[in-house]
């Protein structure tokens, strides 16, 4: 087993080598969400994002939802707590605290016992959503899951803010194309 100084340290320098690939983001969030399983010590981990349009958080890379998309209200259940708060949650008895939804474990057929939720910021400070892990499976969630957790969600965090940046850039310039070609033939046209 590592120090446990040296583990978010780890997890932080591998998921910053995964989020510089070239590959979807979809793909990198699956594959961080498994390995923060893996030094977390926990069965599942899942992110949630708000969706603006709707008010609600939406499951965005989950390991074990199988294509299972998961929404709730911005308010409902502790991620709902953490995203309306902007602050950490560390829970180890889930079905003893109020801010607990049991709705999930019931639509998924799986049973939380614990867990540890955090937000994510972006660059304008803004919470644009909540990352949490579920079940450790020896014991319970401490201060350096925590730590350990915040370091992912900053790096998650950006990669998320990267794709809507990008996202945006692609509206930007596919409305560059179009007004493009219109002006293209309106000149044409008048000519």
């Amino acid at each position: 087993m590592e120090k446990s100084g040296i583990r978010p340290h780890r997890l932080v320098l591998e998921l910053s080598q995964l989020f510089n690939l070239e590959t979807s983001l979809d793909t990198v969030l699956v594959v961080s969400m498994y390995k923060l399983n893996q030094c977390m010590d926990s069965e599942r981990s899942s992110i949630f994002v708000f969706d603006p349009l709707n008010e609600q958080l939406t499951s965005y890379s989950s390991l074990d939802l199988a294509k299972r998309e998961i929404r709730m209200s911005k308010s409902t259940g502790v991620a709902g707590w953490v995203f309306e708060h902007g602050m950490p949650a560390v829970i180890n008895d889930a079905y003893d605290d109020s801010r607990f939804y049991r709705g999930v474990d019931e639509m998924t057929g799986y049973r939380t016992r614990n867990l540890i939720c955090t937000p994510l910021i972006d660059d304008k400070g803004k919470c644009i959503g909540t990352i949490q892990s579920l079940n450790k499976k020896s014991g319970d969630f401490t201060t350096n899951d925590l730590e350990l957790l915040d370091m992912t969600a900053r790096l998650v965090a950006a990669a998320l803010n990267k794709k809507r940046g990008d996202d945006e850039m692609l509206t930007i310039h596919i409305a560059g194309e179009k007004l493009g070609h219109r002006l293209s033939a309106e000149l044409a046209l008048s000519a």
